[in-house]
């Protein structure tokens, strides 16, 4: 059964200096409204909505903030309302004091949102600085590895051959490690734990849908077999628990190690560490490493 998806981003990495001592570990994962603004304001754009706006056609806020909805209804049934087009990898920050501490953040944009990619790079300077720190060099990431300088011309393109962090996998047993909190919601409520089964019907809609909408290609995969293709597959060690952050439910971290036939779902997992996965990937939630 082949399953095939087509997926381009670049990976772009900002190493930044704080100058003033920051309490919160987690301060940057809670700025969806400040990188909106921070956005705008690369854009030298002072309004609040795009409503009534001349240049909303061709203006790079909408394209990436605007989640526009398909015209085609089936389309709508199978991705719904779009994420967004990037996903950010944010540090966890030590207590304090952490002024003067060097730390790096990666800014991963998928298919067009490439082309925006100087307001992207504008905007983390924005939010980095409302932050309380100071962009000192930004790189981007080359297909097989290394770091590649951002000019004119662009910057290189990684694809779904070649995953952030990709390499060979079993084809029986996976360890799914949990780098940041996985916000996985089910009938409204933010889930305790989860199956894979659960995790990957997930990751499918997510890379389907990012492709859909922003490579403009629907991919070719067999959602119906692979479903019940992930419900086969077995739960050997799950130390995985709902954590909480400044008092409040984040999500669910730790490593859980699953066996069964995973290989149809190799790619789907490798493009995983690069798109993040459930509520708030796009802002540093969801991320996860996968080892045979």
């Amino acid at each position: 059964m082949e399953n095939a998806v087509e997926l381009h981003y670049a990976r772009l990495l900002f190493t930044f200096t704080l100058t003033s001592d920051i309490a919160d570990p987690h301060a940057f994962f809670a700025t969806r409204a400040e990188f909106e603004m921070a956005f705008r304001s690369s854009l030298g754009c002072r309004r609040s909505d795009c409503t009534g706006c001349l240049s909303a056609a061709p203006c790079p806020f909408p394209a990436t903030f605007g989640q526009q909805i398909a015209n085609d209804p089936e389309a709508v049934r199978r991705h719904q309302k779009p994420p967004l087009p990037f996903i950010f990898q944010f540090p966890v920050l030590p207590l304090p004091p952490n002024s003067g501490k060097s730390f790096q953040l990666a800014l991963h944009l998928v298919g067009s949102a490439v082309q925006h990619v100087s307001c992207y790079i504008a905007a983390v300077r924005v939010l980095v600085e409302s932050k309380k720190g100071r962009v000192v060099n930004v790189e981007a990431e080359a297909p097989g590895g290394g770091v590649a300088p951002i000019d004119a011309v662009g910057v290189p393109l990684l694809s779904s051959q070649d995953p952030v962090l990709a390499g060979p996998l079993s084809t029986d047993t996976v360890t799914l490690q949990l780098l940041t909190p996985l916000k996985l919601v089910h009938e409204g409520r933010l889930l305790k734990n989860f199956t894979f089964a659960q995790f990957a019907r997930s990751l499918m809609r997510r890379i389907s849908s990012l492709a859909y909408h922003y490579e403009g290609a629907e991919p070719s995969l067999d959602y119906r077999w692979l479903s019940q293709t992930s419900e086969a597959v077995e739960t050997l060690e799950y130390g995985c628990r709902l954590v909480s952050w400044n008092g409040r439910p984040a999500g669910i971290a730790g490593t859980a190690v699953f066996g069964g036939d995973l290989e149809p779902f190799h790619l789907l997992l490798q493009l995983g560490m690069a798109t993040h996965l459930g509520k708030g990937a796009s802002f540093g939630f969801g991320s996860y490493r996968v080892e045979s």
